[in-house]
């Protein structure tokens, strides 16, 4: 399963206090990006935007957040660890988990199904040297993403091998429309398709109050009205409330795997994938998942 390649041991309670601000600056664009100076102006000028634009549009992103001289050690990893990938044809409800019959009459978009196309490379395939986990560890990310999310304390995601794994999507794969489970994803954009793998998205087509089911359906059927499109470049992280915006990643095109990691956070500590979900889409579980098996909040038919 693992190819050779042996879990790294890192702990998600851990920061990483003691790589030098030099060497984060070198990962991590902070002349641009101060997310190390929460006192500063551009701090606050860069805090202010990003809240503004996720209130507004739900979505995102900041422009070569990661240094483009750190991108091809972090891309040259991924693709040598491409043969522990679970491809997979994961079939899902587009709110997650699986939809009841019972519940709903035919036709109801909580009926409708997603097939996902796919593979993760496993985040305890990651290198602990990768700068990756930097990234991901840095305490002053963390400070950061609480601040423009709106939530306190964040946790980092307790899955070992879903906390911060590298969605790879080849030619042909895609993810169409969907809702996610939890309020807020952060994506770090590694290397994009030659074309196709767009991110669209239509932002809070529903709201906690209402489902507007009605308008859900209509964008199945191919209505466009409100749909938005982000292009993302190599070094881009995007910033994204994805629960009551509809969005999918089209279908890759061209030669070049489309590769996109997700550094995991929740508002609760403790949290990891649901079990069903980790075997259909990782290929494989941790005894954490056997554990937690019906724990999570999208285990459950909907």
């Amino acid at each position: 399963m693992t190819s050779g390649f042996q879990p790294n041991t890192i702990s998600l309670h851990q920061t990483l206090t003691p790589v030098s601000l030099d060497r984060m600056n070198q990962v991590i664009d902070l002349d641009r990006y101060p997310i190390h100076e929460p006192n500063s102006e551009e701090y606050r000028s860069l805090a202010t935007e990003c809240i503004s634009e996720l209130e507004d549009d739900g979505c995102w992103s900041l422009k070569g957040f990661i240094r483009p001289g750190a991108l091809p050690d972090i891309a040259a990893m991924c693709a040598e660890r491409f043969p522990t990938i679970h491809h997979s044809k994961v079939m899902h409800s587009l709110y997650g988990g699986d939809p009841d019959p019972a519940k709903w009459p035919a036709g109801h978009p909580r009926l409708h199904l997603i097939r996902r196309t796919g593979g993760f490379i496993c985040a305890d395939l990651i290198p602990e040297e990768s700068d990756l986990w930097k990234i991901y560890l840095w305490e002053h990310m963390d400070r950061f993403l609480e601040e423009v999310f709106g939530h306190s304390p964040l946790h980092r995601y307790a899955d070992p091998i879903a906390c911060m794994a590298v969605n790879v999507m080849a030619p042909g794969q895609e993810f169409p429309w969907h809702f996610d489970s939890n309020e807020f994803t952060v994506t770090l954009m590694l290397q994009p398709s030659d074309s196709g793998g767009a991110f669209e998205y239509i932002p809070f087509i529903r709201t906690p109050e209402d489902e507007r089911y009605d308008a859900v359906a209509a964008a199945l059927a191919g209505d466009r009205t409100g749909l938005k499109s982000l292009h993302l470049d190599a070094g881009d992280m995007q910033l994204f409330k994805g629960r009551y915006t509809l969005h999918r990643v089209t279908a890759v095109e061209g030669k070049t795997t489309r590769m996109v990691a997700a550094p995991s956070y929740s508002t609760m500590a403790g949290m990891v994938g649901p079990l069903h979900r980790m075997l259909k889409s990782y290929g494989r579980a941790h005894p954490i998942h056997y554990e937690n098996a019906g724990l999570s909040p999208d285990a459950h038919s909907q």
